[in-house]
């Protein structure tokens, strides 16, 4: 039995979505990689609250309530535990953008890129790519944590197309 999150939303399969066109426009992406790049976005943007108010939101966790509105809050802790790993152990800043931001940087597809990888159970190309872009200690770490991940999601019924994670390594 396959569960999809866009089942669950009643959401209209991402394929038959229209595209803008535009080149690198994230509207062409599967809903399911939508969610991950708002994800790691959002994630992002509440770190940066964080490290500049020490204060937690008034109105909550808007990352909390999109993982709880899509029926995976089951994963968030799962993903939270990876993003602290890439956050500790990269080797340079990530350009992630904003979350309104119509354009995908290379460093997001290659993060949804890993998490399509550690779901299809492709340890190898997953492992070489972390090592090029964490300390070494880190690299085994989020391997771990991203598959942990992409079990979860896959769990909750969120399968990541394997045919598009190869073009977007880097």
């Amino acid at each position: 039995m396959q569960n999809s999150m866009d089942d669950d939303l009643d959401l209209p399969q991402a394929d038959s979505l229209p595209s803008c066109g535009r080149p690198g426009c994230i509207c062409a992406l599967p809903l399911g990689e939508r969610f991950l790049l708002w994800a790691l976005r959002q994630w992002q943007c509440e770190l940066m609250r964080w490290q500049y108010d020490r204060t937690l939101p008034l109105e909550g966790s808007v990352l909390l309530d999109g993982f709880r509105t899509a029926g995976l809050l089951d994963t968030l802790a799962d993903f939270a535990a990876l993003m602290d790993v890439l956050h500790f152990g990269i080797r340079r800043a990530l350009e992630i953008h904003a979350p309104s931001c119509a354009c995908q940087s290379s460093d997001e597809a290659t993060l949804i890129a890993l998490c399509i990888l550690a779901q299809a159970g492709r340890d190898g190309p997953l492992q070489a790519s972390l090592e090029t872009m964490l300390v070494q200690p880190a690299a085994q770490v989020a391997a771990q944590r991203l598959r942990t991940f992409a079990k979860a999601l896959a769990e909750a019924g969120l399968n990541l197309p394997p045919s598009s994670a190869g073009g977007r390594l880097n």
